[in-house]
């Protein structure tokens, strides 16, 4: 387990200046690579200088506000952006959309998300601290970070820039419900090395269990887990591990993979606009509604938060999905 995968030093004004050379390069060189393959120049310009100032911004803050710790979390989380992003361009072609459309479009996401994933944890599991603090609401380096809130938000985000930019809005929004998966499958590994969402105590006979150490490597805390079992006295201070869980992390991150290859496949074999985006919202609700009972989560009514709002995805994509079908057939 690593909460933190390793510590960035904060750099000296001279590197500074080295690093954002170095950088102008790299953006330089990818404009050159992709300027031929691109369907508008002055588009991709435009991407890549999006990028390009986020980088410098990113870099400016690390030489301001170092030393860092770059979390596991958000490394894999930026690293299932990456995948998503490369892979909905695969899709441009079928829907008549700029290729370099999708890299815009993930600003707004990743804005969405973020926000999303913390908004979400403060508002159903830190109230009490949010309201006497309202500042920890910006304070994402100590995690408590909910994935159903990265979802809502990157949606909510993503659909505004298609709205505003007029984009195709239903053709896109199903690219979207096929690479949405792609984020599950790398963000429940950063769960994983962060050591939070963690699975209930597995019973003996249960084939495959994990157990997180006290102590994640490059931290002096005591993990999630074991922390937890400390305080229900089911493991002493002294121990080095906590007890045998249910891999929820891994079991959510193989449903991932399972709805990411799932919806690619009935992509190719849909019928109208609309539906594969209206199956992802109801195929995750009901996966993760049936994941979440092995995992460690507060109840409320019999059912936890994510239960909760799994139930209402559920209704949204069979209300989309009702939708989607009367629109096409009312277009035809």
């Amino acid at each position: 387990m690593i909460p933190i995968l390793f510590i960035i030093p904060k750099f000296s004004t001279l590197n500074l200046v080295i690093l954002i050379f170095i950088a102008t390069i790299i953006f330089g060189f990818l404009f050159i690579l992709l300027r031929k393959k691109a369907d508008s120049v002055k588009q991709l310009k435009k991407s890549l200088l999006g990028y390009y100032f986020f980088v410098i911004i990113i870099l400016t803050l690390l030489h301001f506000l170092g030393p860092f710790g770059l979390p596991a979390y958000g490394a894999m989380l930026a690293t299932g952006f990456l995948c998503a992003i490369f892979t909905s361009r695969r899709f441009a072609q079928g829907i008549n959309v700029d290729p370099d459309t999708f890299f815009d479009i993930f600003i707004y996401i990743f804005i969405g998300t973020i926000t999303g994933l913390r908004l979400f944890y403060v508002l159903f599991y830190d109230w009490a601290n949010f309201i006497h603090n309202p500042l920890i609401i910006f304070e994402f380096w100590k995690g408590g970070l909910v994935l159903y809130g990265g979802l809502v938000g990157g949606i909510i985000g993503g659909v505004f820039y298609m709205i505003k930019k007029r984009l195709p809005l239903f053709k896109m929004i199903d690219v979207y419900g096929v690479v949405i998966p792609i984020g599950i499958i790398f963000g429940r590994w950063g769960c994983m090395g962060f050591g939070c969402c963690y699975g209930k105590i597995a019973p003996a006979w249960f084939p495959f269990t994990i157990r997180f150490p006290a102590f994640g490597i490059n931290s002096i805390q005591h993990t999630p887990a074991f922390e937890d079992h400390i305080n229900a006295g089911l493991v002493q201070a002294a121990d080095n591990f906590c007890l045998p869980l249910y891999p929820a992390q891994i079991i959510s991150s193989i449903n991932g993979l399972f709805l990411f290859i799932l919806l690619w496949f009935l992509y190719k074999k849909r019928k109208f606009d609309g539906q594969i985006f209206s199956l992802f919202l109801m195929f995750y609700a009901v996966t993760r509604f049936l994941i979440e009972f092995i995992r460690v989560e507060p109840s409320w009514l019999g059912l936890n938060v994510s239960q909760w709002i799994g139930l209402l995805s559920f209704t949204a994509g069979l209300v989309l999905y009702r939708y989607a079908k009367k629109r096409s057939m009312s277009n035809k």
